[in-house]
């Protein structure tokens, strides 16, 4: 009686556990027309496919990091008197200084929830997706198309040219040769922000099996980098990118 009373308590915990589990991932449990507003906002601003990052703005120069400095004739130097160090501090480093951090958030909006999200968002909270809406849904994407939002518009002007910041700019497959953008695209995001959008050939596919994908771009001396998760960015098993 006791050890059935025990298996019994051990499935009632397995299966509380495996709800609340699934209950976190809303993409893979209902339609995306049942997406709340909530839940369109999490999809596209934190979730597999949309990541917050912190951009680093400006440059350290070699040696910045040096660590101690000597305050007094240290072991074999001359003189009788004893050594002292002090560390250096970012805030007495004028190269430090120069760093900014800006948060941003990297997005693939290629991918079928992003474009589902953004769909729901479109139509409104409760109203009916037309049949030629889910036709656009179900069109190929040609390329791994990743945006990088909430750009302060002030570092537009340190951008560079669209060349340059195709050349800094790259997906990784973990074991594979780097992806080159084959389109680089900037455009405003209101008064005070803008955004880049990159456009990846999907020539050499990227596979489940890569386990994961490293974003990196360099915009003038903006530096971000970002890895995603393959395996958390599927539906029904199928990578969704």
């Amino acid at each position: 009686m006791r050890d059935k009373l025990a298996r019994s308590v051990g499935v009632g915990i397995w299966l509380l556990t495996s709800a609340v589990l699934t209950g976190a991932d809303f993409w893979q449990e209902k339609p995306f027309t049942a997406w709340s507003a909530q839940q369109v906002e999490k999809m596209l601003t934190d979730s597999p496919w949309a990541r917050k990052v912190t951009a680093l703005a400006g440059s350290l120069r070699e040696g910045a990091l040096g660590g101690f400095e000597s305050s007094g004739a240290g072991p074999g130097g001359g003189g009788g008197g004893g050594g002292g160090a002090s560390r250096r501090t970012e805030s007495d480093d004028p190269a430090f200084q120069q760093i900014r951090r800006v948060p941003v958030t990297v997005i693939w909006i290629s991918a079928l929830p992003v474009r589902q999200a953004l769909l729901r968002r479109q139509a409104g909270p409760g109203a009916q997706i037309t049949p030629d809406q889910q036709r656009q849904l179900s069109d190929d994407e040609p390329f791994y198309t990743l945006v990088v939002f909430g750009l302060p518009m002030k570092l537009a002007a340190r951008l560079g040219t669209i060349e340059d910041v195709t050349a800094k700019t790259s997906l990784k497959p973990n074991g594979k040769e780097r992806i080159a953008p084959e389109d680089v695209r900037v455009s405003r995001d209101g008064d005070q922000f803008f955004r880049v959008e990159f456009l990846f050939p999907k020539g050499n596919a990227i596979a489940l099996g890569d386990k994961e994908v490293a974003f990196t771009t360099k915009l003038g001396d903006v530096e971000i980098a970002k890895k995603f998760k393959l395996a958390d960015m599927t539906v029904g098993g199928l990578l969704a990118l």
